[in-house]
């Protein structure tokens, strides 16, 4: 253990998927999307097998431990913003339980698209076809 006592938040992922968003304090659209997964029926509903992760990649008070593609992290939000290439915010990415990048979606996305790109991954439609194919095919974009 390091001399100061820096909280380490795991977000290894305790059920089969999950949903890691990289967010930013300063970013409108962070926060409609953490107010979508707080309100939105149909989102919290869509959202019952998945494990929502925030990370604000401004905060440096925490570290957090995390497998990503085999690749073993731990570090400060800003460490994971940067070990990911992000740079817009919000940014999400869908991991399965072993840590594996299913799906990245950079950006907000509506609640409506949101249900389905999550439905994409917890009904394993991301095995059979691309994201795209299933928002058309599923009539996803309000």
């Amino acid at each position: 253990s390091s001399s100061k006592d820096v909280p380490i938040v795991s977000l290894i992922p305790s059920k089969d998927y999950e949903m890691l968003i990289i967010e930013s304090s300063e970013c409108p659209y962070c926060h409609k999307l953490q107010h979508d997964i707080a309100t939105n029926q149909e989102l919290i509903k869509a959202l019952q097998g998945i494990e929502v992760a925030p990370v604000l990649a401004d905060d440096t008070s925490k570290l957090y431990k995390i497998v990503i593609n085999k690749h073993k992290l731990t570090g400060t939000g800003q460490d994971l913003a940067m070990d990911l290439g992000v740079n817009a915010y919000p940014n999400i990415f869908f991991l399965n339980k072993e840590g594996k990048v299913i799906l990245n979606i950079p950006g907000y996305v509506k609640p409506k698209t949101m249900v389905c790109i999550v439905n994409f991954i917890t009904t394993k439609s991301y095995k059979k076809q691309d994201i795209n194919s299933y928002i058309k095919a599923n009539n996803c974009l309000s």
